[in-house]
């Protein structure tokens, strides 16, 4: 395929999203004012749940581009995609195989795998604490009230917030310092003697297609199997729980 055809599917592409997107979010919005409007306070889940049902279509067609520009991104990659690959694992792997360590270097590199590992320990270790913590508080049900259940949610929300945004803010510190390590890695196995490349170094181009292929294949099976055993009803049902119990519809 052609670099035109290429930017025509593209741009054709660019034009079937945005309008999805747009009418989908006119028709959530149109939706949300029609409950409001209606005047059956409290709101019911059931004409929640009539109300929504009339914009599955706009919304399951705007999930169907969204997987059709993934599919369009394995096949149709954008120039500068083609032109400047990221290069910085690929080239990773391809130096550990080759390169031939001397007792510093291989003290050096050690250093850097270490530092990653401990990124990675700490954000693993973090994640579980916040998880445990939101938990244990959630839990607890003296900390809810019906009849304060607005004030009982904020309260919750702060010790969410905390709970989910300090290992965030962490796993983007270590994701920048883990890519610098990797850099200077690399330029430390660049320095060292390399050996004749064999066909096990030899990396293999169609793997990533296919995982991602396969990835893509089980998530439309998941999808199928949801609509035709009413998974998404059960969805449905929580999202109209939590609009109409939690955020104050009701």
């Amino acid at each position: 395929m052609n670099e035109k055809t290429k930017k025509i599917l593209r741009a054709v592409y660019a034009v079937l999203i945005t309008a999805a997107l747009i009418v989908a979010g006119l028709c959530l919005i149109v939706a949300c004012v029609g409950i409001y409007r209606s005047g059956d306070r409290p709101f019911s889940r059931e004409a929640v749940a009539a109300a929504f049902g009339g914009i599955a279509a706009p919304v399951y067609a705007a999930l169907g581009v969204i997987l059709l520009g993934f599919v369009l991104s394995l096949f149709c990659p954008s120039a500068e995609t083609e032109r400047k690959p990221d290069m910085l694992l690929p080239t990773w792997r391809r130096l550990t195989a080759r390169a031939e360590l001397d007792d510093a270097a291989r003290r050096a590199v050690a250093a850097e795998r270490r530092r990653r590992r401990i990124h990675r320990i700490a954000t693993a270790a973090l994640l579980v604490i916040g998880a445990v913590v939101f938990l244990v508080y959630a839990c607890n049900f003296e900390h809810f009230h019906r009849s304060e259940i607005n004030s009982s949610m904020v309260k919750a929300m702060w010790v969410l917030l905390p709970s989910v945004g300090v290992p965030f803010l962490y796993a983007v510190f270590a994701a920048y310092d883990t890519r610098a390590s990797l850099r200077r890695e690399v330029a430390i196995l660049k320095g060292c003697p390399q050996r004749a490349p064999t066909r096990e170094d030899a990396p293999d181009g169609h793997l990533l297609t296919v995982a991602r292929l396969a990835i893509l294949a089980v998530a439309v099976i998941a999808i199928v199997i949801g609509l035709f055993t009413d998974g998404f009803a059960d969805v449905l049902t929580k999202a109209v729980n939590i609009c109409t119990e939690c955020i104050g519809l009701g």
